[in-house]
């Protein structure tokens, strides 16, 4: 009881130094009358029903204390909470049910010291809630939530169970705005409508770990056939998905048409107008890519029609689709005309069947791509009427698109933070960017900054980020990082434990520090194919990574019944012995080169060592389990062969990525098993050649080794057939200290390079903006 009175002290002392957030909400420029359409018509009791309903599955328990009223007459996105003496209940008016499942979450955080995450929740509510009068609306006017990757590198085999807990947490954190990709059974119906044979529809709808990329027009078939109860399978939950998100009154993205098309039908339809896209990421003719059918094309006007219809026909619309025509993938002319005419040509198509249409476009496509000058830029984004696009400038944290193009040449944007690509795991981070980005942003002259999003392409990682980004979406200026940090790891534990608290500090300044502009993806060196040429590199001092190791070791008699402290010691653990491998690594290679074969020997032996135990720390927790995820692909199987080929998209995607390794490693995952069956024997293999090639006095072969390392380890993994458990063994706290007493205290004469960041610099409109 005492330790539950300082949190909620020291919580309150925090929150009073975070500043206001109720203010007038208002804009200099018009760019948002057609903004206006995108917009819940769920009715208010029907969104109040429904908020009760996540505060239900939250606290079940405490439900009964909670009450909610919408009234949409209150300015968008806007709560107001109260609790008083004479009051029993705390009381809840919001203008959506979003926003009224946002004002609780606030609530709880806030003034009760609850948190609610991916990686768990810590729900320990005081006995008596306390007393709160509070106002907020929301600078953003749209919170938006998701990448189209995300739906095959985190949701592929997800079940509406966990469906629903997301769409929870989403609601929790105030999103407004997301999407609802699949399509796959539409298409079907009309490629068989228009005389595609089944083998022709077959070859080209791709496998359900890479639906994403087939959907962008970046590759065919990879990992199919999808069976036809599989579609079915996955409309259902959409359709699920979507009902209960506009029951909040949160909206959805539906597909348009952007213009990929199936390579047969040049078959039907010969004399429209088709561009071969480039090829992908090294993947063959057979598999790369669709054709781009021209959007001024009559054929793309019926296509398209006929696409929408049928779409909005099966989830009804909130008039705003999204379609990325050009993603990784270069327009056939750097032409001003043909790009305008493009642009217009695919918004027509929504127009037709929507005169309501506001197109959603991911601005991925104009990010480090030096085929889009300023010109070609300003005529595809002006091609339409201001405020029809909405555009998601991807990755503003680090490479804001909005300076270069001023504003997207006046059409609305919403500020996003990619942050991780492919899922991968490893910490990482720039909470100052976003700090200072967001408010920056919403404050430049003229801004067409209409709301704050999280775009990650996998999730269940660095969750810390997710949860700063969000409330961001909710604040109008800037916070103290070091309190919100520090309310972070009390809430997240449900205790004031300062040793905690220490160890989230190192991580802020050290791992969530990052300012430059080099890729930072979490992949380290032992998740990649050995090679002679790997570059560790780090921006942080990784000493600071060991001391938040020692620091949550030393807290693990107050909080070793917190699930949450649980899973950040096995990750802080995970993350310190990948350092550790990088710095073996370098020693490694330096020995090679200066022929000290019995040095090889002696620190491959224990870079293998390393492997190992890295493998014993990830088994401890369910969430760095392989098991998991190869058991969620065969589930949805209906006979043996779909569940092989499922299998076999469950590995490959975060092995692989593709049949002969087109995008090897890109995925990668520090999960139980996946160490001890994947990465251990190719690094095995590799140091074997290795030292073979010095007592031969000879060089090892790079490229013949890492095709050897194909052939007998990542092939064979992606096909075999072994089953991994899905519950987790032995004691993280005791096998952390093991580690941390074997490995902490190791030093080896190596330095891991700092690169010198590259800098954000802020250029006039007319100047490129590529690193």
């Amino acid at each position: 009881m005492r330790a539950s009175l300082v949190l909620l002290l020291c919580i309150l002392l925090v929150n009073s130094a975070q500043i206001n957030c109720t203010r007038d909400v208002t804009s200099s420029v018009d760019f948002t009358s057609f903004l206006n359409n995108v917009r819940s018509d769920t009715p208010a009791e029907e969104q109040r029903d429904a908020a009760l309903e996540v505060i239900s599955r939250l606290i079940p328990e405490r439900a009964h204390e909670f009450t909610v009223e919408i009234n949409i007459s209150l300015p968008l996105n806007t709560f107001k909470i109260s609790k008083s003496d004479e009051a029993d209940k705390v009381q809840i008016v919001a203008s959506s049910g979003i926003s009224a499942c946002k004002g609780f979450y606030h609530y709880l955080k806030n003034y009760c010291g609850c948190h609610v995450s991916w990686d768990g929740d810590q729900l320990a509510l005081p006995e008596i809630l306390p007393l709160v009068k509070l106002s907020r609306t929301s600078p953003s006017r749209f919170v938006y939530y998701q990448n189209v990757c995300t739906w095959s590198y985190s949701f592929a085999a997800w079940t509406w169970l966990e469906w629903r807990r997301h769409i929870d947490w989403m609601a929790l954190n105030g999103i407004t705005l997301s999407l609802a990709p699949v399509q796959e059974d539409i298409w079907t119906d009309i490629y068989r409508e228009m005389g595609l044979s089944e083998k022709e529809i077959e070859d080209h709808i791709a496998g359900p770990a890479f639906l994403a990329w087939q959907r962008m027009g970046n590759i065919r078939g990879v990992g199919g056939p999808l069976p036809e109860l599989f579609k079915g399978r996955l409309a259902t939950l959409q359709n699920q998905s979507v009902y209960e998100i506009r029951r909040l009154g949160g909206m959805v993205a539906l597909p348009a048409f952007a213009g990929h098309v199936p390579v047969a039908l040049q078959r039907l339809f010969p004399n429209a107008s088709y561009t071969p896209v480039e090829r992908w990421n090294r993947f063959s003719d057979d598999e790369c890519c669709p054709l781009f059918l021209d959007p001024s094309d009559e054929l793309f006007q019926s296509i398209g029609k006929t696409f929408l219809e049928r779409i909005r026909e099966k989830y009804g619309s909130d008039h705003i689709y999204f379609a990325d025509p050009y993603n990784e993938i270069q327009p056939k002319e750097a032409n001003p005309d043909y790009l305008r005419k493009s642009a217009q040509g695919i918004f027509s198509a929504m127009q037709a069947v929507d005169d309501k249409a506001v197109w959603l476009l991911q601005g991925w496509m104009f990010v480090k791509n030096p085929f889009w000058s300023d010109e070609l830029l300003e005529a595809f984004l002006t091609a339409i009427p201001r405020g029809r696009f909405l555009v998601l400038d991807l990755q503003s944290e680090q490479f804001p698109q909005y300076e270069r193009t001023n504003s997207y040449y006046g059409q609305p944007f919403i500020w996003c933070m990619l942050h991780n690509f492919g899922g991968t795991l490893g910490m990482h981070g720039s909470v100052n960017n976003v700090n200072v980005l967001v408010p920056a942003a919403r404050q430049r002259v003229n801004s067409t900054m209409v709301g704050v999003g999280i775009t990650p392409e996998g999730i269940n990682q660095n969750y810390v980020m997710y949860e700063f980004a969000l409330e961001m979406a909710w604040n109008f200026e800037s916070v103290d990082e070091e309190s919100w940090f520090f309310k972070y790891a009390s809430i997240r534990y449900g205790h004031v434990n300062f040793q905690a608290i220490d160890a989230w500090q190192q991580l802020r300044n050290s791992v969530y520090s990052y300012k430059g502009l080099d890729k930072i993806r979490g992949k380290y060196t032992f998740c990649r194919r050995p090679s002679l040429k790997l570059s560790p590199w780090a921006w942080y001092e990784r000493a600071m990574i060991e001391r938040a190791w020692e620091s949550l070791l030393n807290a693990s008699d107050g909080l070793s019944s917190s699930q949450l402290y649980l899973h950040d010691l096995v990750d802080v653990t995970r993350q310190a012995l990948q350092n550790r491998a990088d710095e073996i690594y370098l020693v490694i290679i330096q020995a090679y080169n200066h022929q000290q074969t019995l040095s090889v020997e002696r620190m491959a032996a224990q870079f293998l060592d390393l492997l190992a135990d890295i493998e014993r720390i990830l088994k401890t927790s369910s969430h760095f389990l392989l098991g998991p995820w190869i058991e969620s692909f065969k589930a949805m199987a209906t006979s043996d062969s779909e569940r092989h080929l499922f299998e076999m998209n469950a590995r490959n995607q975060i092995t692989l990525w593709g049949p002969n390794g087109e995008i090897v490693d890109y995925a990668t995952k520090q999960w139980s098993g996946l160490v001890e069956d994947f990465f251990l024997p190719r690094w095995k293999l590799f140091f074997s050649e290795m030292i073979t090639a010095m007592k031969a006095n000879s060089t090892i072969n790079n490229n013949q080794v890492q095709e050897k390392i194909f052939q007998t380890v990542e092939v064979p993994f992606t096909l075999d057939t072994k089953i991994y458990p899905v519950s987790p063994e032995g004691d993280p706290i005791a096998i952390s200290r093991e580690l941390y007493d074997k490995w902490a205290d190791l030093r080896l004469n190596v330095t891991i390079p700092k690169k010198k960041p590259k800098r954000l610099v802020r250029m006039s409109r007319k100047a490129r903006y590529f690193s």
